[in-house]
């Protein structure tokens, strides 16, 4: 006799039943080229017993993800997760009808939770396609303006912007202690000094280019006093200082704009996603009015080790950066502007630790004694 009847015989024997096939229905939607389709999938799972099926249903069990634009093969698709939720009562139920009555397999009763907003959401609100991507390096920076950068992009992550105007400032919120950020070296004039949100610059800068490269009319826009060296190529930067200088666009879609950001490997990138009305073209930077960097400086920094000399600005040379843009709608109007953005020369900024404490001077050596 074959191994395996042996195991079913025994297993009559022992009273138990063969497994039976628990089917969980999953019902997603995607949006893909502009369109939100509807899928529907199947997932199987063997259950033996009932202490197997409540184990199962608490796996499965899941809060609904909100949505998240992905890019892959060559495409961006918008996905979702629905929240799955069971009754305990309702699947064990199912469970021992179709045990009792011979059956193979069973479907699961499931209640499904959309995220809020979800991609149905999305769609109606005119979300529906990627528009413009932007990024930035921030390799070298300190811990500090790191987690400032992250935390700033964060509060902007997932931020549906309605048809209008937008402003920074109000979007991220205050920068301050008591918000999350903390202290890092900011521009404040014509110097480098510590400040609380050192980094908050580089993410208004990688938004900005987003909503340039969309396409979007620029309401208020300031430049940095200089080249900063993380916001290459010149002229697409823009500085934030709460509550003096704000960056400001007007979103004239026809629906809402959806930012997504990401922060990885150094890199801050913003994507941008709505309704595709227009195409965008730029050139430049035009780099005119150049003059030769400042020279060094440095600043006495106590939490330095002695004698201790750390780079955390570059120099920079003075020029005046034009960078031009065509927007051409889909109805056939056409918008020509352009960013223009005057830089002071800027020397290097070194921190340095306190001067080294002078080595005591050699003992004398001994006189030998006088004969006696």
């Amino acid at each position: 006799m074959r191994p395996f009847v042996l195991l079913f015989l025994l297993g009559l024997a022992l009273g138990q039943s063969a497994p039976l096939e628990a089917v969980l229905v999953l019902r997603e939607n995607v949006l893909e080229e502009g369109r939100l389709v509807a899928y529907t999938g199947t997932q199987r799972y063997p259950v033996a017993s009932e202490g197997e099926l409540l184990r199962l249903l608490d796996r499965l069990a899941r809060p609904p993800r909100p949505p998240r634009f992905i890019y892959q093969d060559g495409r961006w698709q918008g996905v979702e997760k629905k929240g799955l939720a069971f009754d305990r009562e309702e699947a064990l139920k199912a469970f021992r009808e179709a045990r009792a009555q011979g059956k193979k397999r069973f479907l699961l009763p499931v209640r499904y939770t959309p995220p809020s907003p979800s991609l149905e959401d999305l769609y109606a609100l005119g979300v529906r396609e990627h528009l413009a991507t932007a990024e930035t390096g921030f390799w070298g920076s300190s811990p500090e303006r790191v987690h400032n950068i992250r935390l700033a992009a964060s509060r902007l992550d997932g931020l549906l912007v309605p048809p209008g105007p937008f402003s920074f400032n109000r979007a991220l919120g205050p920068i301050a202690l008591e918000a999350g950020f903390k202290e890092a070296y900011v521009i404040v004039g014509d110097r480098t000094e510590i400040g609380v949100g050192g980094g908050v610059c580089q993410v208004s800068t990688t938004l900005f280019r987003a909503f340039f490269f969309a396409g979007l009319p620029i309401l208020e826009r300031h430049a940095h006093s200089y080249q900063v060296a993380y916001y290459k190529p010149p002229g697409l930067d823009a500085a934030v200082i709460q509550p003096y200088k704000d960056l400001k666009v007007l979103n004239d879609t026809p629906g809402a704009l959806w930012i997504q950001a990401s922060v990885q490997e150094g890199r801050l990138r913003f994507h941008l996603f709505g309704t595709k009305d227009r195409e965008v073209a730029w050139e430049g930077p035009f780099i005119t009015d150049r003059k030769p960097p400042l020279p060094p400086r440095e600043i006495p920094d106590p939490t330095l080790p002695p004698g201790a000399r750390k780079q955390v600005d570059f120099a920079a040379e003075g020029a005046k950066v034009v960078v031009r843009r065509r927007v051409r709608y889909g109805d056939g109007r056409v918008r020509e502007d352009q960013v223009v953005s005057v830089y002071r020369p800027w020397g290097a900024v070194y921190l340095v630790g306190p001067s080294p404490a002078p080595e005591a001077p050699p003992a004398p050596p001994e006189e030998a004694g006088a004969a006696p």
